[in-house]
């Protein structure tokens, strides 16, 4: 019997699928789910979303990857979540993901596939809330790009959602890994008319192994709640007296900060990580807005993993 294994969300390249048929069947596959996708954008007024090939073979190796740890849903064996994984394969934007699992005692037909994307599909939107995470998933409004990943095999079918927000041109990427002491430096500049809001640094432990009926436990995700956030730096004012004497105007926010990082008159910023915590998995989130927005978007989900520096013996 075919079943689908609900995986509910709360923050939410090459396709290798194999050779020949195969391939051709992850294609169509791939490219009806992206239609079920904008399909149900459409409905509620929101623009579509474009299939993004890199974050695809991303999701792919993902989904092979459960099945062959015999794993559902955001985690597998090697216990890192969803932005993690998408970082550490290279991504920049902030993404969010939906994921569904079939299992049966046969093998799957070309057409028990097409029937499982779209009933995958139609159950995600079927939701209600307060339990509609992969429903508002999909209608993210700020969402640019999907990759979709698949695989099956041996009666195990696992798709993969992965939705981006694609509103940062990065001119020097952060790196993925760096040590205590470092001084990480990464630049960019939104896109999109979109100017920069504000940068969050997440921290938490390094992801640890665990066994599948574990991960298989693990329903939802978030970023940790461990975070600090930074503003752009302000910049004094000169403005004419009453007198015609010119004053300077030392701006500050609320808190009597100046801000905590540069952005240029074009919009560019540069930002420098700070590992303030120790080793661990740091996070940064871009919050990016233009004029008429009411709140900000996310707009990365950069991990680095952060070691202690290596221990250094003298020599006599």
């Amino acid at each position: 019997m075919k079943r689908l294994l609900p995986i509910l969300l709360l923050l939410a390249t090459p396709f290798a699928q194999g050779e020949g048929a195969l391939d051709e069947t992850a294609t169509t596959l791939r490219s009806e789910m992206l239609r079920l996708i904008n399909r149900d954008r459409a409905m509620y007024g929101l623009k579509a979303v474009q299939l993004d090939p890199s974050t695809s073979a991303i999701a792919d190796r993902y989904c092979r990857a459960q099945i062959r740890n015999g794993t559902t849903g955001h985690f597998t064996t090697d216990g890192q979540a969803p932005y993690m994984r998408y970082s550490f394969a290279g991504g920049n934007d902030g993404i969010s993901e939906n994921t569904a699992a079939w299992s049966a005692t046969y093998t799957f037909s070309e057409r028990a596939l097409y029937e499982m994307v779209r009933r995958s599909q139609d159950a995600m939107m079927a939701e209600e809330p307060p339990h509609d995470g992969h429903r508002r998933t999909i209608l993210d409004p700020h969402a640019t790009h999907v990759g979709i990943g698949l695989a099956w095999e041996n009666g195990e079918f696992r798709i993969a959602q992965e939705f981006i927000r694609h509103y940062v041109d990065w001119s020097r990427p952060l790196p993925r890994a760096a040590s205590v002491g470092e001084e990480i430096t990464g630049a960019g500049k939104p896109a999109g008319g979109m100017k920069i809001e504000a940068i969050s640094v997440h921290h938490e432990a390094l992801p640890q192994a665990m066994p599948p009926h574990l991960a298989n436990l693990i329903s939802s995700y978030r970023l940790p709640d461990t975070r600090k956030d930074y503003l752009p730096r302000l910049r004094n004012k000169v403005s004419l007296r009453d007198d015609r004497t010119l004053q300077i105007i030392r701006e500050q926010y609320s808190d009597g900060r100046r801000g905590d990082f540069f952005v240029g008159d074009d919009g560019a910023f540069s930002f420098k990580v700070p590992f303030n915590e120790g080793p661990g998995i740091y996070t940064v989130v871009v919050w990016v807005r233009n004029g008429s927005q009411q709140t900000p978007i996310a707009a990365s989900n950069v991990s680095i993993r952060v070691d202690a520096p290596a221990a250094t013996y003298g020599t006599r």
